[in-house]
Order: structure tokens, then C-alpha cells, then sequence
């Protein structure tokens, strides 16, 4: 008798170890995102449980009809996980931006959810280089110092209210000889514990069950998305 209660403390102990190594553990998100003529996609890699767990997804996208159609196109992370044995999970989809404010109504303090979750997030090696040209060169160079100013005073908020690790590298490189045209690259690594992960979508539950009607609201903007 004595045996078996040893195995059965042993067998609580080791799921006390890994419950707190697995919520010790970081999720690293690595986003890419380009907004070129006729190019807009997104590129999000996701590693979880200390590299175990691993997934890329490559989203074109277009703005049309009130909102954001892209499709997700899971990327091969290894050779045993080839683009061809996920083609039956590519599907396009529709973001609308009505259907997501009316959900966010139904969210009891929304905001301060948004405040407390990204006060928990660590981003690092940040890059954001854009290439703009107008029609006149002096028009070129305005705008580019009110491109510098810009993304400066928004990544300063930011600064705020994440943990930035190191300080973003910020690039506008004007084209004075070029047709008009303006894109954008932006490249960043966000990195926030499985634990706060896990307790934000936690409390995101909660907060969404307080109001009434606040899951059926969510399930329906989720369920046309």
C-alpha cells in the first residue's frame, strides 16, 4: 500500500513539474508584414513549448467588402511537414471590421484587458523601413520627415505599454526619381509567457460572459470570420 502511494505522489509531483515548466515556458510570435503594389501578406511563425510546437502561416490579403479578405496559406516547417498536406487548410476569409466593433461592445472593460496583456509582452529587433515617392521631390522629402515623425511618435506609445527589448530600428527611404508609390515592411518578435497567455484568454472569457449577450455576439463575428 505504502508503493502505491509513493507511485501516486511521484505521478502528482511530475505533473506539478511540468504544469510549471510548461507555463514558465514562451510563446514567440515572429510577424512579417508587407504592404507593396499589388503585394499585401502577412507572415506569422508561432513556436510554443520551447520550440516543440511550431507553426508559419503566409496570409495574402486585400482590403474589400467592409473589411479584410486574406487567406491562410500554412507554410512547411520541415520536410516531413510538406505545403502539400496542408493545401486542404488553405481558405479564404473575411475580417469586418463592423462584426469585430460590435463584438468589442460586448466586452465588458475591453480596453483595460488590452492595457494589462500588453504591459506582459516583450518585443525585440524591430524593423520597420518604408520607401515613399510623390510627384515632386520637394513633396518627397516633406514626406518623409513626416514619415520619421510619425512612426517615431507611434512606436514611442508603444514603448509605454510593452517591453521593448532594444530599441526599433525605424528606416524612410525616399524616391526622387521614381513613379508615385509608397510600401511598407514591417518585421518584429513578440514574446509573452504561456502562463500570462493562457491567464489573459482566461480573463478575455470572463469579461466577455459578463455582459449579456457577449458570447453570441463572438461566436457569430468568429463564426463568419
Amino acid at each position: 500500500m505504502r508503493i502505491w502511494l509513493y507511485i501516486l505522489l511521484g505521478f502528482v509531483v511530475l505533473f506539478i513539474v511540468l504544469i510549471t515548466v510548461i507555463l514558465s515556458s514562451t510563446i514567440t510570435t515572429k510577424l512579417d508584414v508587407v504592404l507593396r503594389k499589388g503585394k499585401q501578406h502577412v507572415i506569422v511563425e508561432i513556436k510554443m513549448l520551447f520550440g516543440m510546437v511550431k507553426r508559419t502561416w503566409d496570409m495574402p490579403f486585400h482590403m474589400a467588402n467592409g473589411g479584410i479578405e486574406y487567406k491562410t496559406e500554412p507554410v512547411a516547417n520541415s520536410e516531413s511537414d510538406s505545403p502539400s498536406s496542408h493545401n486542404q487548410d488553405s481558405s479564404s476569409k473575411t475580417i469586418r471590421y463592423s462584426d469585430y466593433i460590435r463584438a468589442l461592445w460586448y466586452t465588458k472593460g475591453f480596453k483595460k484587458w488590452v492595457r494589462q496583456t500588453l504591459a506582459s509582452i516583450h518585443l525585440e529587433n524591430i524593423r520597420w523601413s518604408t520607401r515613399i515617392a510623390l510627384d515632386h521631390a520637394a513633396d518627397t522629402a516633406v514626406a518623409t520627415g513626416l514619415l520619421h515623425g510619425l512612426k517615431h511618435t507611434l512606436l514611442g506609445w508603444m514603448s509605454h505599454r510593452l517591453i521593448m527589448e532594444e530599441p526599433p530600428q525605424v528606416d524612410v527611404y525616399p524616391i526622387f526619381n521614381g513613379p508615385p508609390q509608397i510600401s511598407t515592411e514591417v518585421y518584429c518578435i513578440a514574446k509573452i509567457s504561456c502562463g500570462k497567455a493562457i491567464y489573459a484568454g482566461l480573463v478575455l472569457i470572463v469579461r466577455v460572459l459578463k455582459v449579456k449577450g457577449g458570447v453570441r455576439s463572438w461566436q457569430s463575428t468568429l463564426f463568419k470570420a
